[in-house]
């Protein structure tokens, strides 16, 4: 079983529109950060921005041009 000591949420809605879906970054040892939207392959990169840019360009592709792929904001 593989621990994660970091999990950040991500949001897929259109410009001004609901939410389409969510998904998350986790902190990933071997690729060091990997990101998973649902019905799309799952992404690597470096640092979380590397992640939501590479989760952006498929969310794009799928949903259209129009859609805004963001982390969701943590509240104290």
């Amino acid at each position: 079983m593989m621990k994660y000591s970091m999990e950040e949420e991500v949001v897929v809605h259109p410009v001004d529109g609901m939410q389409l879906t969510e998904g998350y970054i986790r902190e990933d040892g071997a690729a060091h950060y990997r990101g998973c939207l649902p019905g799309l392959e799952p992404e690597a990169g470096d640092t979380i921005e590397d992640v939501l840019l590479r989760l952006a360009r498929k969310a794009k592709a799928y949903y259209g041009d129009d859609v805004v792929v963001e982390l969701v904001p943590h509240h104290a």
